[in-house]
């Protein structure tokens, strides 16, 4: 089997049967070609019900039942299981393009690359669809190069992953946290060797799901961050990564940086002080920024690592 997708549900009612419609319509493939793999994350709605409606009778389905343990730990439980010799990680309120699983096969067949870039489109709740969104790669490049360039979206569903890289390099999801993707991704591209792109939109991004952890940054989303970026500092240190490689690990931290300072500008009081306090006991990180291969990201670093409260006031300003 080619090519697994899973999908983890929990409360998607009103989306599941979309995404499922989407992946189970699709022409020129057999069950043979591809399967889902449908982790049942304790959702606590009819999801299941729909689940089970709607794929009576395929044969390359798989189910797991799971108390609730989050987005992580759904997607690992489906990593493990699945069979394919690629895998696909679509979310339950998005969808896929008609006829796109035969495509991309074909695809990784030509190609035989780590990694396949996809395309994707915005959708919005009204069904307005965004101008689309390409990641084109000529031809195959190393996925160190794609990380350094910094042309990829941070989602994890607009790529496709060779299934035993992820296992031998234990390449999971880290549990219980918001923006699990920007821990990741920059993980995989660096240990993987080569990716290539699939060039027509096949991934369709929900954005209209009120209830999306990105709607409203809220404190929780700013302490999770501290974890993605040390995370991604003892990755550094743990695998010797030198060079330009060391400064784009630097940049992604600068990047959650970013959004740490933005989760400060949108919750209370009390809150933002919790998050400022983050900082100044996690200086290591603003220093990594100094070094980063982006210099609005090495004057921010610079600013606060010498005086904090002033250089907080001077990069909002300036960056």
């Amino acid at each position: 089997m080619k090519l697994s997708i899973i999908i983890p549900v929990y409360n998607v009612e009103q989306y599941i049967g979309r995404c499922l419609q989407s992946c189970l319509s699709q022409a020129n493939v057999t069950a043979d070609d591809y399967e889902l793999v449908i982790v049942n994350d304790g959702t606590k709605d009819n999801s299941m019900q729909v689940v089970e409606e709607m794929t009576q009778g395929c044969t390359n389905i798989t189910v797991i039942n799971q108390d609730n343990q989050g987005l992580s730990m759904a997607r690992n439980a489906g990593l493990k299981a699945a069979k394919g010799e690629y895998v696909w990680f679509v979310d339950s309120d998005d969808w896929i393009e008609e006829g796109c699983i035969s495509e991309i096969l074909e695809r990784l067949a030509q190609t035989n690359v780590d990694i396949l870039q996809l395309q994707y489109r915005n959708v919005y709740a009204d069904g307005t669809p965004s101008d689309e969104h390409f990641a084109i790669i000529n031809g195959i490049m190393p996925c160190r190069e794609l990380f350094v360039r910094n042309k990829y979206h941070a989602a994890v569903p607009f790529m496709i992953y060779r299934r035993t890289l992820l296992l031998q390099r234990h390449l999971f999801f880290h549990p219980g946290i918001y923006h699990e993707d920007s821990e990741f991704k920059p993980k995989v591209l660096y240990l993987s060797k080569d990716c290539a792109s699939y060039d027509k939109v096949a991934y369709n991004y929900f954005k209209g799901n009120s209830g999306s952890i990105t709607a409203v940054l809220k404190l929780k989303n700013g302490v999770d961050l501290f974890t993605v970026m040390n995370k991604l500092y003892a990755f550094v240190d743990e695998h010797h990564v030198t060079g330009v490689y060391r400064r784009s690990f630097y940049a992604q931290i600068g990047f959650a940086m970013r959004t740490v300072l933005r989760t400060i500008e949108s919750v209370n009081e009390e809150e933002a002080a919790t998050l400022t306090q983050m900082i100044r006991d996690n200086r290591h990180l603003l220093k990594c920024m100094c070094s980063a291969k982006n210099i609005k990201l090495q004057i921010g670093g610079l600013l606060m690592y010498t005086n904090l409260t002033l250089g907080l006031k001077i990069y909002r300003m300036v960056c």
